[in-house]
């Protein structure tokens, strides 16, 4: 049932996508991002406390499993190919124990290379832009994208906390909604929110595809 509804959404998207009418670069004005940190129960276990920055909300959640929202504030998106960026300017995520806190914040998406990067500090040191994660298919409809921890987002953290090297594991599942400048034609913006839906799963089939080849 999940793949044939995939399989509907990507042809509708396709087809829809490929209309040369349609077919626009749009500018983000706004818009949310909300994460489902599934990681957290594991984190708080190594003795880490996770927080928001700036203007990111954290909601309790259930079952543990805290939601965290960070608003839209920039970027674009082709809603031919939906290639582009989507910008977090101004909120974060807050890492910390007894010891130390690093902070993770400015979340930048680029949808063509799969990943989301952010500008990471450890108390006063600023490391400066840092992929941290990259994107996949969840499986979640509400939550499409998975996010990963980089090997180099989970080295830092493994240096800063002692704690063991994550490389690889799923720190939330996320669902992302842009609003654009422009008000297109419904079927552009259908279009778009199919696309977004299936960024996550053309991410993990071109990863995969390349591991073949490897």
């Amino acid at each position: 049932m999940k793949q044939s509804i995939l399989a509907a959404a990507a042809a509708l998207s396709f087809g829809l996508a490929s209309a040369p009418a349609f077919a626009q670069s749009l500018p983000i004005v706004g818009g949310v991002t909300s994460v489902s940190l599934v990681a957290a129960p594991t984190l708080t276990a190594a003795g880490l406390t996770v927080g928001g920055l700036g203007t990111a909300q954290i909601s309790p959640g259930s079952a543990g499993i805290p939601l965290a929202f960070f608003p839209v504030t920039g970027g674009s998106l082709d809603t031919a190919t939906f290639a582009g960026s989507i910008q977090h300017s101004g909120s974060g995520l807050f890492l910390s124990n007894s010891s130390a806190t690093v902070n993770l914040r400015d979340f930048v998406i680029d949808t063509v290379g799969g990943t989301l990067t952010g500008q990471v500090s450890v108390g006063s040191t600023v490391l400066g832009a840092v992929p941290l994660f990259t994107l996949g298919s969840s499986g979640v409809a509400t939550a499409p994208f998975s996010l990963s921890l980089t090997a180099a987002a989970a080295g830092a953290l493994s240096q800063v906390f002692g704690i063991p090297n994550l490389t690889g594991a799923v720190i939330g599942n996320a669902n992302t909604i842009p609003i654009t400048s422009a008000v297109p034609e419904p079927a552009t913006v259908l279009s778009l929110l199919v696309g977004l839906g299936l960024i996550g799963l053309s991410v993990t089939r071109r990863r995969a595809a390349n591991e073949d080849r490897a």
